[in-house]
């Protein structure tokens, strides 16, 4: 059996195959997770590259909905295949649900896909903390499936796909929570990307709670009530795509090796207009127009 074929047949845009064992020793696989595990299956689902580039939110966040499913719908055809060949497997959450127990938070997941990509050879690690594909740079989800299969095949070497000296990624994000290196603060990262997630929740709640009578009125007509809801009944709450969409790795079909794939060399004015259209003013970081007019 050839793994990485059946998770191309089974729909997966870009697949790869690593030993368990040396992610484990990492950290990267918790040790309870299919303890009779021998070899982890990466996979990839690609984004449309328009949608991520729209200024439309909600089309971004669709294609979003959509890519994740198709790496849920790819992986569960993958365990069951491997199972009717008598192997044991399963696929790990590659968004929801995930571990809220205190320490965890739902910001520790029981395997890290891209540490799996990336020993699968599916891509490598880029400033932005993203896992980079040759195909389609980091407009990609992931998914793991996990399996006691412990065929022969080779390791394959790494890799780097960062371009050297792009910013893009560093640049382009509205908080400026890329530090370089694939560090990223959490904190301003988390803000912006999960604008009406949990925290948007707790303290929607604290508001109503705390309220008068007609602020409360209020804050059941009002728009954030409204948000909470779509993401509750759509299952997403993503709310920044920046770092993928100006990647300049796989951001047009058939680009490897092509002069398109070269740094972005955009001027400082450009990036400003490009956050502001899609993030509005609180997207500009203070200080960055007073840059554009020196």
């Amino acid at each position: 059996m050839d793994p990485i074929r059946l998770a191309l047949e089974s729909g997966a845009d870009i697949a790869g195959v690593a030993r368990v064992g040396p992610l484990r020793e990492k950290g990267a696989i918790e040790p309870t997770l299919l303890p009779s595990a021998k070899t982890v299956i990466a996979i990839a689902s690609a984004h449309s590259r328009t949608a991520l580039a729209s200024s439309n939110l909600q089309v971004r966040q669709y294609d979003t909905i959509s890519t994740y499913e198709n790496v849920r719908m790819v992986a569960d055809r993958i365990v069951k295949r491997l199972e009717r060949l008598g192997h044991e497997a399963l696929s790990v959450p590659a968004f929801i649900p995930i571990d809220m127990a205190d320490g965890k938070f739902g910001m520790v997941g029981a395997l890290d896909h891209r540490a799996a990509a990336v020993a699968a050879g599916i891509g490598s690690y880029g400033r932005s903390g993203l896992l980079l594909t040759r195909e389609f740079g980091p407009r990609v989800r992931l998914g793991s499936v996990l399996t006691s299969w412990d065929g022969d095949f080779a390791a394959p070497a790494p890799f780097s796909l960062c371009l050297e000296d792009c910013r893009a990624c560093l640049e382009a994000c509205p908080p400026r929570a890329l530090l370089g290196e694939g560090k990223i603060d959490k904190t301003k990262c988390g803000r912006t990307i999960f604008q009406y997630g949990l925290r948007r929740v707790i303290r929607f709640i604290g508001e109503m709670t705390e309220g008068d009578p007609a602020k409360r009125r209020d804050l059941l007509k009002g728009f954030t009530l409204r948000e909470l809801w779509q993401n509750f009944m759509a299952g997403n709450y993503y709310y920044c795509f920046e770092c993928q969409s100006v990647c300049p790795v796989g951001a047009h079909p058939r680009d490897q090796g092509s002069e398109r794939r070269k740094p972005y060399n955009g001027s400082k004015a450009e990036i400003i207009s490009k956050r502001r259209q899609v993030h509005g003013q609180e997207g500009i970081r203070a200080g960055d127009e007073e840059e554009t007019d020196q």
